[in-house]
Order: C-alpha cells, then structure tokens, then sequence
C-alpha cells in the first residue's frame, strides 16, 4: 500500500498529442471510398454472372406463347455453393424435354391418310361339276331287287340268304354296257354266278357283272369310258338258273354292298370352289 501512493505533490508531466493536419485526415478518407468501390464491383459481376447463367424470362415467355399447342417441359432448380465462408454463388441447372410441333403432327396424319390398304377376302361359289351319273347297263325290268342285308329265299334254290344285288330282265345276247368310267381289274368264272367282270372306277366305286355269256369283249386292265359295251346276257349264272335270263348287277362302295338302283339314279353332286378377292 505505500508503494501504491500517489504523490501528489510531485507535477504531473502532460504530453500533448499531436492533430493529424487536415491533408492527412483526407488521404485516408480516399482510401476508404476506394475500398468501397471494389467492392461495389464485384457484388455487381456476381449479379450480372448469375444473370446470364439463368433463362432470360422474357424468351421463355415468347416462346410459350408462339407455340401453345406444343408440349415442352422446361423445369429449373437453383442450387447455392458456397465459394467461401462470406460469399455464395447460386448456380441454374435446367431440364429440356423434346418438343412436339403441329407441323409434326400435320405431317403424320397426312402420311396416314395417303396409305391405301387392300383387303382380301374370301367368297366360296358352289357350282355343279360336269359330273355324268351312272347308267344302267341294260334297259331292263328289275325282277329281284337288292334286299339290304335281309335273307331272301332263292327262287332257284330255296335257300334263304342275302341278294347283294339286282336282276336286271333281258334276252340272252343283250349288249352289257359299263356303268361308268373306270378300268377292268379282273374277268373270272364263278361256280355259282358264272362268267363275271369287275370293274374299278375313278371314285372308287367296284361294279361286277354276272352270268354274262363267253363272248367277251374286254381283256383285264383295259381301261372303259361310260357306255361302253362289255359283254352280253348269257345262262352262265347257276345259282339263279331258275329265273328268266337277266344281267345280275352289284355294285360295292368302301367295300359295302349297296343299292344298285340307287347308284345309277344318284344325279351330280355340287362341286365347291374357293375363290379370292381382293378388294
């Protein structure tokens, strides 16, 4: 504490400070405004870099107005960096989608109207083939008809069995004609219906003619058009000796005995052909 007194009897020393002359005082001022300045510049080229890095709005807008009925998709995301701890720069980032124009449009449904397409349809047109049914091989009464798998007794012999054909009545030497076109696949002599040809024709159909006389006309694999003459009536067939002469008659189709006055009474079956047509 008494070396922390004060003495106050002792003159106090004042040095004066000296004022700065008023050139010096303006020098520093101009300093000042010459910081100020720079600064001043650079906040305005980082405003005008920022400007021109975005969309000019007024292009944005004359363009959504020349084209209103395209479809453009513009989409715009500002994204700050931080360039220092006092500064940010914000930089524009833009999204173009592509651009569909009327005149585009326009061109496809002209492209579209001009394509001509040909259609092809079917037409089915039924005709009636130039088919010949078949004949009779002689003209003559039917005096034992075909008895469709049922027995029947033989006149002849008086046994009851099937008659898988017809009795066509005529004098012996009547000419037997071929019932339709076909080929002679074979000439034999049965024991009970005597001298008999067969004949294949072109549908597939088998015909035989029996208790035909010796005096043929046709030799096995020789080939006969509709009408055309075979043989003649003969008394060769055994088993109907009993009856008037006649031409016994059958006639097989896919190996079944049928009907024989229905097979030459049959008239043309319709032919159908396909046609295209384009339209």
């Amino acid at each position: 504490m008494a070396d922390m007194a004060v003495d106050i009897s002792r003159p106090i020393n004042r040095k004066a400070i000296p004022m700065k002359t008023g050139k010096q005082a303006g020098m520093t001022g101009k300093g000042f405004y010459v910081a100020l300045s720079l600064c001043v510049a650079m906040v305005g080229a980082a405003c005008w870099y920022a400007y021109t890095e975005s969309d000019p709005p007024n292009l944005s807008s004359q363009a959504e107005h020349s084209t209103p009925s395209s479809q453009t998709t513009t989409g715009t995301t500002t994204t700050p960096v931080a360039t220092s701890a006092t500064s940010t720069t914000w930089r524009t980032s833009r999204t173009r989608t592509t651009t569909t124009t009327p005149a585009t449009q326009q061109a496809a449904a002209i492209l579209t109207k001009s394509t001509t397409t040909q259609t092809t349809t079917t037409q089915t047109v039924t005709t009636t083939a130039p088919v010949e049914r078949p004949i009779k091989p002689l003209d003559g009464a039917v005096i034992q008809p075909f008895s469709h798998g049922e027995l029947v007794k033989s006149p002849t012999t008086g046994i009851w069995q099937t008659h898988n054909g017809v009795d066509l009545a005529a004098a012996l030497g009547t000419e037997v004609c071929c019932a339709a076109d076909g080929t002679v696949t074979a000439i034999d002599r049965d024991a009970l219906w005597g001298i008999c040809v067969t004949v294949q024709h072109t549908d597939g159909t088998v015909t035989r003619y029996c208790g035909l006389n010796e005096g043929l006309t046709v030799t096995a694999g020789q080939v006969l058009e509709r009408g055309d003459v075979l043989g003649a009536v003969g008394a060769t067939a055994e088993a109907e000796s009993g009856l008037e002469p006649h031409l016994h008659f059958e006639v097989l189709q896919n190996d079944c005995y049928v009907d024989p006055e229905t097979y030459w009474q049959d008239l043309p079956q319709p032919e159908t052909q396909t046609q295209a047509v384009t339209e």
